[in-house]
């Protein structure tokens, strides 16, 4: 397997260092595009926000995953306040690498990205099958809904179920022995989508922190194209899925007002949607601003807008995402409750609402004082 990786990564290097070489000549004979020195920017998000995120996220899934074999081989109500605590820092860590569906993440062979690990609500029918059946192989493809964090967060809490309950299910229960293997099996499965992410991106693995600290192009195989694409797509994610869904809004219309899906929230069981929410946004806010993990403000592309001249719209994005944040903070309870009530409803449906405001001042100003061409996967039309 780590060959199939290597070669795999070989031919994406090789492949994005010719499209870099090709159309550099290209972007630097732009004559409308002001443009400033993008080395700094792309050296500081890769070697101080994107790799250390990586590597916060990759020691948190290790330290998860060890907890996870402990509790399996002895479940107890302390083992599983222990196992909910390290795996509420792990999803955590998650939100804040999930702006990185590029390069190492998105190998055929690996596939850490939010559609594949992150997919809820999780099928929990497909997962107690599973559990009864004792299968525990998760294939690459298929294995969405009963696997990655949304699957851990049922296995861990349930609803309306005590944490004794819970523990139960793990000892004493029929499928106990099953259960314990299923979730092993899952966490097993992220750590090492996880691991190999991270690795490939220091010089252990494929080292591809040193190609995206070198590439200062505006293709769209470049870092900066390639950053701004699923940093825009990460905060979609949040806006259609997180706040979107659970309002029954579909494609920014509202499906029946009458109708909305507790259920369908992220970390449903847990009752950590806001605060993952939450998580996510500020995640993409220091992304912007070229915040460490160590919080040293770098170079971001807030600096970059200033370097040529945008300082009115980097004064608007950044009020925005303070706007979207406010919003957020008004929720005040889990979404999957707040939807729930007249009241909560509207403070989620505002929070969608500044969120689509945000999408579209990104989507359209930044990405053209940036040079980039909007380019992921997109159904919303804005």
């Amino acid at each position: 397997m780590k060959k199939s990786i290597m070669n795999t990564f070989s031919i994406l290097l090789a492949g994005i260092g010719i499209c870099v070489l090709s159309c550099k000549s290209k972007d630097d004979k732009s004559s409308n595009l002001v443009q400033a020195d993008r080395k700094p920017l792309v050296e500081n998000l890769g070697n101080n926000v994107i790799l250390p995120r990586y590597e916060a996220l990759n020691t948190s899934i290790n330290t998860f995953d060890t907890e996870v074999q402990s509790f399996a081989s002895s479940p107890s109500l302390s083992g599983l306040q222990a196992l909910r605590t390290k795996f509420f820092d792990a999803y955590k860590k998650w939100e804040y690498t999930a702006q990185f569906n590029f390069g190492p993440a998105s190998a055929s062979t690996v596939m850490l990205q939010t559609e594949t690990i992150n997919v809820f609500p999780s099928d929990t029918t497909l997962i107690r099958t599973k559990i009864a059946q004792g299968i525990t192989s998760i294939p690459s493809t298929g294995s969405t809904t009963y696997s990655g964090f949304p699957a851990i967060d049922y296995l861990l809490y349930g609803k309306s179920l005590t944490a004794q309950q819970i523990v139960d299910s793990f000892t004493v229960s029929a499928n106990a022995s099953k259960r314990c293997d299923v979730l092993k099996a899952v966490s097993t499965n992220l750590k090492t989508k996880i691991n190999t992410t991270y690795t490939n991106w220091t010089s252990t693995g494929s080292n591809f922190v040193n190609l995206y600290t070198n590439n200062t192009g505006l293709d769209l195989g470049s870092s900066t194209s390639q950053t701004i694409n699923m940093m825009v797509a990460d905060l979609e994610n949040c806006k259609n899925y997180k706040l979107g869904v659970p309002l029954n809004i579909v494609h920014n219309v509202v499906v029946d007002a009458n109708v909305v899906y507790p259920f369908k929230t992220e970390a449903f069981y847990s009752d950590s949607s806001l605060v993952l929410l939450k998580a996510s946004v500020e995640a993409i806010r220091q992304l912007y601003m070229g915040i460490s993990t160590q919080g040293v403000d770098g170079k971001g592309y807030d600096d970059y807008l200033e370097a040529i001249g945008r300082t009115a719209l980097n004064t608007q994005i950044k009020n925005q995402i303070e706007l979207v944040q406010i919003k957020l903070d008004n929720i005040g309870e889990p979404i999957s409750l707040a939807v729930t009530t007249p009241a909560g409803k509207q403070k989620v449906t505002d929070a969608y609402n500044e969120a689509q405001n945000l999408l579209t001042v990104l989507k359209v100003d930044f990405a053209s004082a940036m040079g980039i061409i909007i380019s992921y996967g997109d159904t919303d039309g804005d």
